[in-house]
This record gives structure tokens, C-alpha cells and sequence, in this order.
């Protein structure tokens, strides 16, 4: 008996939901940004099939899915950006991101040498001061020695009148000291060593320069503070109830558009776009708007969306997703799953008919906002979710558009 499933594998090459057939089209008519390099591959790789299975060989998954955001069917690519942001959600729900107060900002931290790099106790051998000082001796009587033999080169007459006149001067210190100068310097020496550091230790703590280093520290440490304090009195109050609900209603409402792609649904993932779009569940929102392809929707004209407004805001969203911080994965992983998922769409595998017919949204019943925030309140926010002025994702296919549910992908 055949195999049925190896004759069937043709079924997952075939990119059936792409828009444009070819590199160029997608250049031409959606604005694809391609680069010199991906050019070059498409001169190799014309077909847009083609050109993804090539850049998914060499693992460039990033471009993947870059031209993905401009070829796919406008309502697939919500879709996909929809999953991609739910994968971004269920991983930050097994590791957050660790949040970080603006308290730190400029705080010194403290320096601590590892271990390998510090100086062993036993580095240098005991101190032998006499050990030392006859070092000391037998290195002075050889440097003596050695400038004797010098100046005998030097003309005996200069050398006289230079020797009378150290005389008078070694005399003259004599009568003050007692002892000549190089007697003196001597002596000096053979002090030091036999007394090694005890002359000469400093007191670190109590020096004046800790002291001036202290008060420095501290100054720069109250300006600081005082920065601090005047960033917090002028940042605006972050309300964590506000910020899930938005949350949700984004994903709410991108669904009901997937579902519903009518010009209520339209409007509604704008107005809760606009609310956030510095998240991704917000610019998820947008995306979704700009997908409809009018810009003022339940309008008397039809403001037509620019080419390539879609797939930069696709490709700004999986930007955003991959480096959001947080997570077990990086930046090229988050690249190849969100790629992956895109191809499930494209060749049909991955859509919302099974949710349709089940009566619930993917995310409804995953609760992925419950501890993510650093706010105690957090909690608080998810508890009013499902107060009767949030319609429950459950039941947006029905509830938000008050028509029923066509599904349309086929």
C-alpha cells in the first residue's frame, strides 16, 4: 500500500493565501523593502514560494517573515500577527520580564572582584629586613665602586677643583649635622628598609582624600534622588486596571475582525488601537485596521489604505515582539517561531475556523495577563475583567458585531 502521507507533502509547499505570485510584484504593488542581497536571491528565486523556501534554508528567518507581512492575504496576515502575539504572551507567562524601577536609574552598583582576581595572601614571602639591607649595601658599594672608576677618566685638574669644592660643602654640613651628605642618605636608607611601610602608612579612611571622595559620592547621590523625585512628580500615573482591559479589548477586537472583517469591527480595533499603540496587543489593534483597507470606515468615500501601510506595521509588531524583553527565547528564535507560524497560515493549516465553531477566541480562556505586571493591582485589573462593560472574548464573534458569524475562510 502507498504511502498517502508522503504523496501528500506537496499539500505543505504550496503557499495558497500568498497575494502576489512573484518577488517583484510584491515590490512593485505592496512596496516590499527589499534589500540588495534579497534581490539578488530573487533573481535566483523569482517565484514568491520559491523565495521563502530559499530564505528559510538559510535560516534567514527575520526577511522571512518580513516579506510574509507584505505578500500574505491581508486578512491571514491579522491572523498570523494575532498568533504571534499570543506565542510573545504565553511565553512571557512562564518567565516575565523583570521590571525595573526608575529608582535605579543612575544608581551606583557596587564593584566586587571575583575571587580569580584577587590577590592571594601568601602572593609575596615574609619580609626579611636584614636580608634586604644587605642588599642594599652590596648594591651601594658596587655603584660607588663603579662611579670611582668613572670620574678617573675626567682631567685631574677639573677633578681636583671639583673634589675641594664638594669638600667645602660636605664641611659645611658636617659642622651643621655631623655627618656628610652621602653619610647622611645612607643612613636614610638603611631606615627605610629596616623599618619596611611602618613609616610610612596611610591612614585610607581618615585621609582627606576619602573624606572629599565621600562628600562627593554624596552629593551626586542627592541630585540624583532629587532627579528622581522630579521624573516621578512628572510621569503620569500608570493605571494597571486601564492598561489589561485595553489589553484584552485590543485582542478582543482583533478577533471579532478576523472573524467579521465589517467596518464596526474596523472601527473598533482603531479607537482601541489608538489607546495603546506602544503594545502589541495595540499596534495588533491597528494592524488589524489598516488590513480593512479604508481608512475611514462607515464614511461616505472610501479613503483607500497606502500600499506597504499593512506590512509595515506587521513588520513593526514583529520587531516589537521579538525584542520585547522577558521570556525564554531571543531575538533569532522569536524570528523563526513567529516565521513558522506564518507558513502554517500561508499554506492553510493554521486558521480561526475550529475557534468559530467552538464559540471561543484563543485567547479567552488562557488568562495570560495574571502576574505579568509589577503592580500589586494587577490582579485587581484581571478580577474586573469580565464586569458587563467588557464583553468576554468568548463571546466576541457574536456579541461585538450583533451579527451572526460567517467564517469565510475556507
Amino acid at each position: 500500500m502507498p504511502n498517502v502521507s508522503n504523496q501528500l507533502d506537496w499539500m505543505n509547499k504550496h503557499l495558497v493565501l500568498l497575494q502576489h505570485k512573484t518577488v517583484n510584484e510584491t515590490v512593485e504593488k505592496e512596496l516590499f523593502p527589499a534589500t540588495t542581497e534579497l534581490l539578488e536571491i530573487a533573481e535566483n528565486y523569482p517565484e514568491s514560494e520559491d523565495f521563502i523556501h530559499e530564505l528559510d534554508n538559510r535560516k534567514e528567518y527575520k526577511d522571512a517573515c518580513c516579506f510574509l507581512a507584505y505578500n500574505l492575504h491581508h486578512r491571514a496576515a491579522v491572523w498570523w500577527a494575532y498568533t504571534c502575539v499570543l506565542d510573545l504572551l504565553k511565553e512571557l507567562k512562564k518567565a516575565p520580564a523583570k521590571p525595573r524601577d526608575i529608582e535605579d536609574i543612575g544608581k551606583p552598583k557596587p564593584f566586587n572582584i571575583p575571587d580569580w582576581a584577587k590577590t592571594p595572601d601568601n602572593l609575596e614571602p615574609p619580609y626579611d629586613a636584614d636580608k634586604k639591607l644587605a642588599e642594599f649595601r652590596e648594591y651601594r658599594d658596587k655603584a660607588f665602586a663603579a662611579h670611582q672608576e668613572r670620574i678617573k677618566n675626567i682631567d685631574p685638574e677639573i677633578r681636583k677643583d671639583c673634589e675641594e669644592a664638594v669638600e667645602i660643602v660636605m664641611k659645611e654640613i658636617r659642622k651643621e649635622h655631623g655627618q656628610d651628605l652621602f653619610d647622611m642618605l645612607n643612613a636614610a636608607c638603611e631606615k627605610i628598609i629596616k623599618n619596611h611601610n611602618q613609616d610610612f602608612v596611610i591612614d585610607i579612611e581618615n585621609s582627606p582624600i576619602t573624606k572629599a571622595k565621600k562628600e562627593l559620592q554624596d552629593k551626586i547621590e542627592a541630585s540624583r534622588k532629587e532627579t528622581i523625585a522630579t521624573i516621578k512628580a512628572a510621569l503620569p500615573k500608570v493605571d494597571i486596571k486601564a492598561k489589561i482591559k485595553n489589553k484584552i479589548s485590543a485582542l478582543d477586537s482583533v478577533y471579532s475582525y478576523i472573524v467579521s472583517p465589517n467596518e464596526y469591527n474596523a472601527n473598533n480595533c482603531v479607537s482601541i488601537g489608538n489607546k495603546g499603540p506602544d503594545t502589541p496587543e495595540g499596534l495588533l489593534a491597528l494592524v488589524a485596521f489598516w488590513s480593512f483597507g479604508d481608512l475611514a470606515p462607515e464614511g461616505k468615500v472610501v479613503v483607500k489604505t497606502p500600499a506597504g501601510l499593512l506590512g509595515n506595521g506587521i513588520n513593526s509588531l514583529m520587531l516589537m515582539l521579538a525584542l520585547a524583553p522577558g521570556g525564554e527565547k531571543k531575538l533569532k528564535e522569536r524570528y523563526e517561531t513567529y516565521f513558522k507560524l506564518g507558513y502554517d497560515v500561508a499554506i492553510g493549516k493554521s486558521n480561526w475556523s475550529k475557534s468559530v465553531e467552538e464559540g471561543k477566541a484563543p485567547h479567552s480562556e488562557l488568562n495570560l495577563y495574571a502576574g505579568m505586571d509589577d503592580n500589586s493591582s494587577a490582579q485587581q485589573g484581571e478580577d474586573s475583567l469580565q464586569s458587563p462593560n467588557i464583553n468576554p472574548a468568548s463571546q466576541v464573534a457574536t456579541n461585538i458585531t450583533n451579527k451572526p458569524v460567517i467564517n469565510r475562510f475556507k
